[in-house]
Parts: C-alpha cells; structure tokens; sequence
C-alpha cells in the first residue's frame, strides 16, 4: 500500500507516520499511502461513523482492496487533480470581495450554510474553530467587502503537517460557493489564495478530487493548471453516497412492494432486470447466479409459505404464535361498530385481506364513514377484515367477515373483490 510519488523521497531526514487518519469533520481522511496492510486500512474506513463521510485517498490499487470487502465499500466515481505549485495561478483580486482565514462563529455558520447547499456534510462549528490555529488545516473564506458576508470556502490540507509527507504534498477539500453570491469568480480566487498559502509553505503540489460528472468544475481547475493523476478513493456504502454506488433505477415504474426490493438489491450491488412492471416480476442476479421474483416472492417460495403471507389471517394467527406483538384488530361488522372502532383509534386503513392488491384507503375522525358508496354496488359480496399499521413498525394481522360492499366514498371501487381490511395506528 505505502507508495511514494518521489523518487528522492527516501533521502529526506523526516520520518513519515503510519496508518494516518485525519478529522476533518466532515468525516475522515484515510491516507492510503501510509498504510502498509491493505486490510487494516478497510477495517479502519469501516469504522465510519452514522452520519459522517469519511475516505481512503491515496489508492493505487482500488482492485485489490474492492475485493476484499466488495460489499461494504465501492470507488468513488471521482477524477483526482493535480496542481503543480511551481506552477501557481496568481492570486485573484476582485473588489467586491476578499479571500482570508476563517475567523469567527459567524464565519464557521456560513460555511455550513454553503455547505448545506450542496448538499454537502455539515462540520461542528466548534471543530471549525478549533482548527484556526491547527497548522494541519487551512479554512479560508472569501468575504463580501461592504457587508462582510462569507461568500464561499475552501479547505487546505498540508500533508507535512500531518504526517510527515515525503512527496511534500498537500490537497485542496470542500469547496463551496454561496449560490446567492453574485459576483464571479469567487471559486478561483478561493483555490489561487490557498495555492500560494500552500506553495509559502514550500508545498510542491495541491491535490484534489472532483466528481466525474462535474464538468463545470472539472473545466475550471483544468484551466488553472491542474491535470489528472492515477489516484483513488474509496469509500463506505452508506446512506449519504448511495447515489454514487447504487447506479441509475430501472425505467419501468414498479410498485411499492416490489421497489423496495429493488432498490435494496441495488443498494448491495445484486443487478437488476424488470421484466413485468405491471405484475411486479424482475431479475436479481449476482455472482453468476439469477433468480426471478414477483415483489418478495421468489422462485425458492413454496406455494405453503406464499398461502401463509397471501392470507392476512393466517399471517396473523402465526406471528401471534410466534410470539411476536400484533395490532388490535376487530371484525368488519356493523356501521355502528366500524365506526366504534374508528372513534376508539382515530385513525383506520382498509386494506385486502388476501394479497396487497387494492389500494389501501386511510380514514380519519375529521372524515367521518360512509358505509354507503356513491357508486352502483355490485351484486356480489366481498370478504373484508380489519387490519393496522403501526406507527413505527408494520404490521398485518386479519380476521374475516363478509359484508356489504363498503369501500371509501372518495377512493372508487377497488382493482380486486377479494378482501380488504380496516387498521389502526398504535
């Protein structure tokens, strides 16, 4: 794992630090490059905490470590780039605006609030403070000359500060510009300011990572001189990259049951292909196996177990034997007694009895029962049962009796006559 770009590094006095982690509150920096046991350096990016995002910068050998843990981490879609400080751009002088440290609270809001736009990872204001005088970081803001309003920012990270750096290296993170600034070239200005800061320092390059897809920016960092290098990221398969790793959703519009199933495939790398949207049915496939399932049901269901999840009554009587906590219920009866029961809980769902089929219609104290539909009824009768949605956890439990036809009066008459049922939250 431990590479080293320079070919003189070796000779240099200073002694590198290894398995080198960084706060940067966003999340944090794993440098790939001081890591000598691949698996360690893994280990260490799973531990990630809920809500953070950290990274494995300094990989060059993204292979070898995707297969060693292919499903809890993937490669960040992202191009790394290079700016020679030989080579820096001139600072950027603009009236409107100037470029300094970050100096205050009220500085450390406003880059969250920059941050927050983007839809990027907020950072504790008192991290942000704390690092003012941390040589390790550099948090420049540029700021509205007339008002003093934080216009954007951007974050500097001097690898010989950190660790020793013997490529004598350092990186550019986290820039942001205020979307309701309206002075131009305030992204430029950020990025010339911290390249002298860095190159003062006697920094050789300033690295920095860029979405693929982010050709606006990729434009702008190429025209001031950076060019890319045959550097990774890795990262963890959490929440806040899903969209990174999970690849683009199927076209066809699948409903609610099996979506879910779907995206949760998606999300553990398992393909996808829909082959009747209509009816639920699609493809998994992984590892050179496929299977083909009609929302949570497979071909490895038997018929014993689809009977016992398609009959809500059933279902019901096994989950209580199961000892597992199942919701109040009652017996679709009488108006007076559905509208008991509506009264005792506030709040019902009807749905079918057998399958998920119908469409579910939830009611209201505010929106009294009408047990009398506004359409011709059908001559036939339907099996309805009484079910209930907790507030938190779902779920079903059902229990027959055959009334009048007695859908909602605004939701129209069901796609199927086979049963539907009324629920209460807890």
């Amino acid at each position: 794992m431990r590479t080293s770009s320079n070919p003189t590094a070796g000779d240099k006095d200073q002694e590198a630090a290894e398995n080198v982690v960084l706060d940067c509150g966003w999340g944090r920096l794993l440098f790939a490059q001081t890591f000598e046991d691949g698996d360690l350096l893994l280990d260490t990016l799973l531990e990630e905490q809920e809500g953070r995002r950290d990274i494995a910068f300094y990989v060059t050998d993204p292979h070898v470590l995707l297969s060693l843990r292919p499903q809890q981490v993937f490669l960040d879609p992202s191009h790394t780039y290079r700016l020679d400080l030989e080579e820096t751009p001139e600072r950027q002088t603009h009236p409107a605006f100037t470029v300094s440290r970050l100096e205050s609270r009220e500085d450390a809001e406003a880059v969250n609030t920059c941050y927050m736009h983007w839809g990027m990872v907020s950072v504790d204001e008192e991290f942000l403070l704390a690092c003012r005088d941390d040589p390790r970081y550099l948090h420049l803001v540029a700021r509205d000359t007339t008002s003093g309003e934080v216009l954007g920012t951007v974050t500097g990270l001097d690898h010989v500060e950190i660790f020793g750096d013997r490529d004598n290296g350092s990186s550019l993170w986290c820039l942001a510009v205020d979307a309701q600034a309206h002075y131009p070239g305030i992204g430029v200005a950020l990025v010339a300011e911290l390249a002298q800061r860095l190159r003062q320092r006697g920094r050789t390059y300033m690295d920095l990572s860029v979405l693929y897809s982010n050709e606006e920016a990729i434009a702008l960092y190429e025209k001031l001189g950076f060019y890319a290098v045959p550097l990774f990221a890795l990262k963890t398969r959490n929440s806040i990259n899903e969209k990174l790793y999970i690849g683009p959703a199927p076209e066809q519009d699948l409903n609610p049951y099996a979506r879910l199933i779907v995206d949760e495939a998606r999300r553990r790398g398992i393909a996808v292909e829909v082959l009747d949207a209509e009816g639920g049915f699609f493809r998994l496939t992984h590892g050179g196996r496929s299977i083909v399932c009609r929302e949570s049901l497979s071909e490895m269901t038997t018929a014993i177990a689809m009977s016992r999840c398609d009959d809500k009554a059933v279902t019901q009587r096994l989950l209580r034997q199961a000892g597992l906590s199942v919701p109040e219920q009652m017996r679709a009866g009488t108006p007076q007694e559905n509208a008991h029961f509506l009264e005792t809980h506030k709040r019902v769902v009807v749905k079918p009895c057998a399958a998920n089929r119908v469409t579910a219609w939830p009611w209201t104290c505010a929106r009294p029962m009408r047990w009398r539909p506004p359409w011709p009824r059908p001559a036939s009768t339907a099996t309805w049962s009484c079910w209930r949605i907790s507030s938190r956890a779902t779920t079903c439990a059902s229990s027959s009796s055959t009334m009048k036809w007695w859908p909602p009066p605004c939701a129209g008459p069901p796609k199927s006559t086979a049963a539907a049922s009324i629920a209460s939250p807890s």
